[in-house]
């Protein structure tokens, strides 16, 4: 059942707005979550204070907690005018413990997701951004729930059957054909339908989101060296080049399969927009490589622009004021001027 909620209503939960209204989940309630998010409303009020706001938005989480976070070092005691908060009013103030995954933690953390989303359905936001949860927590929480990860249970509330996970960071783009599943079922899970698809959610993106006109997208392989002709794997003789020759009639610039490390050369040269990985590791290992404090991910194949940063819930350094905002600021500006491009051609 979904929490019923209060908001402080600064600005109107009404979308539709000559400035769109972002939803801002704080992701697990003990992480960096909170902080993160009320550094980045002070920042993003900023510009507001000086008549350059962009966006307003809605904090999506526990008053109590975020309370809490405002007495942190550098951190802002107060929203600014263009900020409110939903509150689902699960956790105490004291039980507000930072740096401390639980059970209740991850109670919270899909609550927060689930009032997003429908504020999002309720046409109260435009856009969503979310501050990392724990899936362990969560699934402690739920355990009859298979929570994957935001990306799997947004596309599923939203009923999205093709949706893929991009990975921004530095110069590098990056489509994972698989998420979040062990490496033994990698292989099984690597289909032709699966590798069109994210060429072409991956194509979509780039033109639309990205302004890129002639995306160049790399496809990677799956095995070493590309499989060496069959002797270390079939997948790539099998799968993978008949997807990217499918995908070649449909659109131009693709290449592949080629090896990962050959690919991401290509990327970080600026000789490709996009590498499509084949799995989780191969695909953010380099990304996050260069772009570990600074990575963004957006989900492509959403009804509504859904953006995060690539860190995760950093319960190491919760509660100590020294969690950076950046990645979430960059997720915010990201969402936005995805939403402003799309709406500019409707």
């Amino acid at each position: 059942m979904t929490p019923s909620y209060r908001s402080n209503s600064s600005p109107s939960l009404r979308s539709g707005k000559a400035r769109p209204v972002v939803a801002i989940t704080i992701g697990d309630p003990f992480g960096v979550g909170p902080e993160v998010v009320l550094k980045a409303a002070g920042f993003l009020g900023g510009l507001a204070r000086k008549g350059r706001a962009q966006a307003d938005f809605i904090i999506v989480g526990d008053s109590s907690v975020l309370s809490a976070a405002s007495r942190l070092p550098a951190t802002p005691a107060a929203l600014p005018r263009n900020v409110s908060i939903v509150d689902p009013y699960i956790i105490a103030p004291s039980e507000v413990k930072f740096g401390c995954q639980s059970k209740l933690s991850g109670e919270a953390s899909l609550a927060y997701l689930d009032l997003a989303l429908r504020l999002i359905k309720e046409k109260k936001a435009d856009c969503l951004v979310n501050a990392p949860l724990s899936k362990e927590a969560v699934s402690s929480a739920f355990p009859r729930i298979n929570f994957i990860g935001h990306t799997e249970y947004i596309a599923g509330r939203f009923k999205v059957k093709d949706f893929a996970m991009m990975l921004l960071g530095g110069p590098l783009k990056v489509t994972l054909v698989t998420r979040h599943i062990p490496v033994r079922a990698v292989p099984k899970s690597v289909t032709k339908k699966e590798i069109i698809k994210s060429i072409k959610l991956s194509h979509e993106a780039l033109v639309d989101y990205f302004g890129i006109a002639e995306p160049r997208i790399g496809v990677a392989s799956l095995n070493p060296h590309g499989g060496e002709g069959g002797k270390i794997g079939r997948e790539e003789i099998e799968v993978i080049r008949p997807a990217v020759n499918e995908a070649k009639r449909r659109f131009k610039n693709i290449i592949g399969p080629v090896s990962s490390e050959s690919l991401f050369y290509l990327a970080y040269r600026g000789k490709l927009d996009c590498v499509v990985a084949m799995y989780h590791d191969q695909g953010l290992t380099p990304l996050k490589m260069i772009a570990r404090d600074n990575s963004i991910n957006v989900t492509l194949g959403l009804p509504f622009v859904r953006t995060s940063p690539g860190h995760g819930t950093a319960f190491d350094i919760a509660g100590k004021g020294i969690a950076d905002p950046g990645p979430l600021i960059e997720s915010v500006k990201l969402a936005v001027g995805i939403f402003k491009k799309k709406k500019g051609r409707t």
